[in-house]
């Protein structure tokens, strides 16, 4: 009983709590805006999915600099409020994506069967659901019980959060249509290549003694994030071909 006690007064005098609230009000402010500014057309619908994609690839982002940004900035005021604050940043960022998600599956697609839709949106939606079930799987586990249960293996299975931010990057560039202009993909490729920057410095720089398999995972990591970029960058200066570009255009944003 003590120890439940404790735990509610860490969350009513932490960020936790506040994160969470800011996360519920965010949540109905943003439907409250759609539905005000286009009413019941498939309009808001659009925008409501795109402003949720949005805000958690932001919160994932912003989740993801927090342990590389206090490991640099040796000084940095407020790292224990930061720290407690990456967790529940985590959580919303799953919150927002499963809301993204549904709202496209149930009021854009239809519930439609996923094979029937056209090739693009098929396998941009594989990709979208793999990454998905990543962030989930990473939120129903981000809890002290199963960091204990899990041990090792919960270091392994959040380190999947790099490989969902890739996945989501790909599925943004291959079916958004803002995210492949030029000040969305200079945005996240700056901040990207801080992410990069930060975790470079942590593992060759200076006093630090660089393991081959974290050198290689690194490389590795660099080649693909290239590659997804170079692939939104195509996607935005392509022109369709003239017999695909009205192809699926029931499921697309309205440019």
């Amino acid at each position: 009983m003590n120890k439940i006690f404790t735990s509610m007064q860490q969350w009513f005098y932490g960020i936790r709590l506040y994160i969470a609230m800011a996360t519920v009000l965010v949540t109905g402010q943003v439907y409250w805006w759609t539905t005000s500014v286009y009413g019941d057309s498939s309009l808001a619908a659009i925008r409501l999915q795109e402003i949720y994609a949005w805000i958690a690839l932001g919160l994932l982002l912003l989740a993801l600099s927090i342990a590389p940004l206090c490991s640099v900035i040796k000084k940095l005021p407020g790292k224990p409020l930061l720290r407690d604050a990456r967790r529940m940043l985590g959580l919303s960022a799953a919150w927002f994506a499963s809301l993204h998600v549904g709202i496209t599956y149930i009021d854009q697609f239809k519930a439609a069967n996923p094979f029937s839709l056209p090739v693009i949106y098929q396998w941009t939606f594989f990709i979208g659901l793999v990454a998905l079930i990543i962030l989930l799987a990473l939120a129903f586990t981000s809890f002290n019980a199963a960091f204990r249960k899990l041990g090792v293996w919960w270091f392994r299975l959040h380190r999947l959060v790099y490989l969902a931010v890739l996945l989501v990057l790909l599925h943004a560039f291959a079916i958004g249509v803002h995210a492949t202009t030029a000040p969305f993909i200079g945005t996240l490729a700056v901040v990207v290549a801080l992410l990069f920057a930060a975790h470079f410095y942590l593992s060759v720089g200076p006093g630090r003694n660089p393991t081959i398999l974290r050198s290689i995972t690194l490389c590795y990591g660099l080649v693909a994030t290239v590659a997804v970029f170079a692939y939104g960058i195509s996607q935005g200066t392509a022109e369709p071909p003239l017999n695909q570009s009205n192809k699926g255009v029931q499921y697309e944003s309205v440019r």
